[in-house]
């Protein structure tokens, strides 16, 4: 089991060295935001204790997206992830995580203003519930171009998770927060492809929050329950402050919005998953801190 941190939060590479230092058990998993120009610098200063890669990394202009219905993007999509799992094996990352999907035809924006206006123009309108942040409606996840793109996602990603399987890497397919054209943001799908298929899983707490607040169901229990399939292979661990009537996916510390961080460790802990905070505030923002609350 990997405890660390994802350094999407982290500012430079002189922070990552430090937090290296300071904490000398911690893994760290590569984020989507290193640029490739500075790639080797980061890789040297957390080397052999990098656990897994969020992809793509090193950045690219797009997010993969394995539900398009256009065989081209698929195709992108597929090779882009495949050359981040030669990289994890190189570096000895066991993981390489995933959003697995969207439903639009294209490909997804890395830029975050970018991807926003994208997606409020997609026709995506008749499945939003908030206009803030674009949250989905209740039955978002049951509409048939959801399950058709659903499906298109599963199949394409069972074929990927085989070819990495094959070279020593675990694809883990990540939960996203409830945002219209995001796929995979109830954890019934979660145990729907536990029970359906192979894949493996990154359980990311803080979109499950998020999705919990609009969904109406018990976030301690869905945890519990996805932990309990045994495929979950990383946690992702953040807060924020999502509620009724309060959708935010803000990547804060696990230690604020009364977040129940010690019961979602404990269950971690059983799991047996590997456990990556990824928390947007540096050393400043609590990350230290948080690190501490891991190894304490």
């Amino acid at each position: 089991m990997a405890k660390g941190t994802s350094m999407v939060g982290i500012g430079s590479v002189e922070e990552l060295s430090h937090i290296a230092r300071m904490f000398p058990q911690a893994s760290f998993e590569l984020s989507y935001n290193r640029r490739r120009d500075e790639l080797e610098e980061w890789l040297t200063s957390a080397k052999g204790r990098i656990a897994s890669i969020h992809a793509l990394s090193p950045m690219r202009s797009f997010f993969p997206n394995f539900a398009s219905p256009d065989k081209d993007v698929v195709c992108w999509s597929h090779e882009q992830v495949l050359e981040d799992a030669w990289l994890a094996k190189r570096i000895g990352a066991g993981i390489v995580v995933l959003h697995p999907g969207y439903l639009v035809p294209g490909l997804v924006p890395t830029s975050v203003s970018e991807r926003s206006d994208m997606l409020s123009k997609s026709g995506l309108e008749k499945f939003i519930s908030v206009k803030k942040g674009s949250i989905c409606n209740l039955s978002y996840t049951k509409e048939s171009e959801y399950r058709l793109a659903f499906s298109s996602m599963v199949e394409n990603l069972s074929a990927l998770s085989g070819e990495l399987d094959a070279m020593g890497v675990k694809l883990a397919v990540e939960n996203l927060n409830p945002r219209a054209g995001y796929l995979l943001v109830h954890p019934d799908e979660l145990l729907e492809l536990a029970r359906t298929t192979s894949l493996s899983f990154c359980l990311d707490v803080g979109h499950l929050l998020v999705s919990s607040a609009l969904f109406g169901f018990d976030f301690i229990s869905s945890v519990e329950a996805v932990l309990e399939t045994g495929r979950v292979v990383t946690v992702h661990m953040h807060s924020n402050p999502s509620g009724f009537g309060v959708y935010e996916d803000s990547h804060q510390s696990i230690r604020a919005n009364g977040f129940p961080y010690k019961v979602v460790l404990d269950l971690v802990e059983k799991s047996g998953a590997n456990l990556m905070l990824e928390t947007l505030g540096g050393i400043e923002g609590g990350l230290l801190d948080d690190l501490g609350v891991v190894f304490e």
